[in-house]
């Protein structure tokens, strides 16, 4: 008798000692795991993000289907419609790429846009989103200190033009974000929201969080490289969505990012302050978009924000409009700051819809007119023809009208 419960004993124990081996050896891969990011492992299918229940599938659940349905975010993932085209551009030279109608939330190209990839300034998006979001008035002060400045030395970041000492606005924290791409800037605007990087990071995460961006992780406010500091392309451009959709921050977040230049009232320490350029606007410079091939500019460059490390590439976010539609274009992972630019643009004039670039066929009002114009003639035209005739001709050209309006292939 007690030959057998010791062996029921020494089993139970064996069987514990196996369940803390496993439990050890699953909490290990995960922090290994998070440790270790590959910026080419792909991200969860957009598609199949935070998926919703029909009226009918939730009441046949019960309680327990309310349970489980997943909280609404701010953003919603793009599906592939009837607009997207597979990218087949083989002179695109970056990695990770996306064309997005922010207006209808069209997808309308992308390649590896789900897969992470390092942002690096790229990072500065978010980081004027939440700024904007926590700082009620742009005008208030944040002096720099001297250990802002030994806290970015040999980083090799670039830098607004701040310096110790320095009392500036958030409003010039922004641009210094966004046009020159300052990490000095992004310092600045991390302490005075929430009294360090650290923190503000936070704050940051819990914006993609609130998104719903399945992809994205922050550890620092400027983009400069970490293993665990990662987005997609497509997030990028659901970041830029959200910030010219938002009605709390759209008007002064597209103040900053289409502004080409933006000077700051004198200083302490600069008394004719600082002139900060836009880099991605300045890297458009002598580009355009050309649709239809007949040499003109037929989409407005908005603005955008450019984004460089060693391991990052050349990033670049630019955001386009098309009369009262804007679209985003995200190239991340380009050779040059040119080619980041060039394959922008490729994307753009092969993909984008033609829709505004459409003409109307004339009526046979129209064509009469004219003919009579060219023969140089002068007569009164008759614009009272019988009803029927004239049924006739508006049932006809509204049907042409349509037929044209749904075709957006170039």
């Amino acid at each position: 008798m007690k030959r057998k419960t010791a062996a029921g004993s020494a089993a139970l124990c064996a069987i514990l000692i196996m369940i803390m081996l496993l439990a050890i050896g699953t909490a290990a891969m995960v922090v290994t795991g998070r440790k270790s990011i590959d910026e080419n492992d792909n991200m969860p299918a957009n598609v199949e993000h935070y998926p919703t229940l029909s009226s009918e599938e939730a009441s046949s659940e019960g309680e327990s289907s309310e349970a489980e349905l997943p909280p609404q975010t701010a953003v919603t993932y793009p599906e592939k419609g009837f607009e997207f085209q597979k990218m087949d551009l083989e002179d695109v030279k970056s990695q990770y790429s996306v064309l997005y109608g922010s207006s209808d939330n069209m997808l309308y190209t992308a390649k590896n846009y789900t897969k992470k990839a390092y942002p690096a300034s790229l990072t500065k998006i978010m980081t004027v989103i939440v700024a904007l979001e926590n700082c009620d008035n742009l005008q208030d002060t944040y002096k720099f200190t001297k250990a802002d400045m030994k806290e970015l030395e040999g980083t090799n970041a670039s830098v607004a033009g701040f310096v110790a000492g320095e009392k500036v606005t958030v409003e010039d924290l922004l641009y210094g974000s966004m046009l020159p791409s300052g990490a000095d800037a992004t310092l600045g605007i991390a302490n005075y929201i929430a009294g360090s990087e650290e923190e503000f990071v936070k704050l940051m995460n819990a914006k993609v969080e609130e998104l719903g961006l399945t992809g994205t992780h922050f550890v620092n406010a400027s983009g400069l490289h970490d293993s665990d500091h990662y987005s997609t392309a497509m997030d990028i451009a659901l970041m830029l969505e959200y910030a010219i959709e938002d009605p709390d921050i759209s008007e002064e977040f597209l103040k900053i990012i289409s502004a080409q230049s933006y000077t700051i009232d004198s200083t302490n320490k600069h008394k004719d302050g600082i002139t900060l350029d836009s880099i991605a606007l300045g890297n458009y410079s002598g580009f355009f978009i050309d649709r239809d091939e007949d040499g003109k500019a037929d989409a407005d460059i908005i603005g955008g924000k450019t984004g460089f490390t060693d391991e990052a590439g050349f990033s670049l976010a630019t955001i386009y409009q098309i009369e009262d539609q804007y679209f985003i274009c995200v190239t991340m992972k380009s050779d040059t700051s040119t080619n980041a630019v060039l394959d922008n643009i490729m994307i753009c004039e092969r993909y984008m819809p033609t829709y505004d670039l459409i003409d109307p066929l004339p009526s046979e009002t129209s064509s009469s007119d004219s003919s009579s114009t060219d023969s140089g003639e002068s007569s009164v035209i008759d614009l009272t023809p019988s009803v029927i005739d004239l049924t006739e001709s508006e049932d006809e050209s509204s049907a042409v009208s349509d037929d044209t309006s749904t075709d957006t292939e170039e």
